[in-house]
């Protein structure tokens, strides 16, 4: 099933229940989902993170078409 049929056989389920605990589940997925996801990594994610962030800031990184031609290179050994 594609994902506009999922979205219509969802909408159909919320409209057809009065659940009220279920709707509240649900919107607390919604919530959740735009909440900031950076505080839930963990710390070493987070410090990888912007590590690479510095690292890319100072230059110090190989380009997408680089990684490519050096790819290309050891496959053809």
């Amino acid at each position: 099933m594609d994902i506009q049929a999922e979205k219509i056989e969802l909408a159909k389920l919320i409209l057809s229940t009065d659940d009220t605990s279920l709707i509240n589940q649900v919107k607390a997925l919604f919530k959740k989902k735009e909440e900031n996801w950076w505080e839930d990594l963990p710390a070493s994610v987070k410090l990888g993170i912007n590590e690479s962030i510095d690292q890319a800031n100072r230059g110090e990184f190989i380009s997408l078409e680089e990684v490519k031609k050096e790819v290309s290179a050891l496959l053809k050994k």
